[in-house]
C-alpha cells in the first residue's frame, strides 16, 4: 500500500492508509525507516491506534504497538 501510494504520487508529503489488523513489528520498523528516507509523514490506522509515522523517522506510538 505504501509503494502504491508513491506510485501514485510521486511527490506526496502525507499517505494515509487503514489497516484490519494490528500492525507488526517488521512492518512498523520498515515504515518508519520508509518515512525517514522519504520524508514524508505516513499515518497508518490499525486495529487499535493510530500511528504517526514522521519525517524524523519517529513513530507517535513510542514504538509501543
Amino acid at each position: 500500500a505504501i509503494a502504491w501510494g508513491f506510485v501514485a504520487n510521486p511527490n506526496a508529503s502525507k499517505l494515509q492508509m487503514v489497516k484490519n489488523l494490528r500492525i507488526c513489528g517488521d512492518c512498523h520498523r520498515s515504515t518508519k525507516l520508509i518515512a525517514a528516507i522519504r520524508q514524508c509523514e505516513i499515518i497508518v490506522r490499525d486495529a487499535n491506534r493510530i500511528h504517526h509515522f514522521y519525517k524524523n523517522g519517529q513513530c507517535s506510538c513510542n514504538d509501543y504497538f
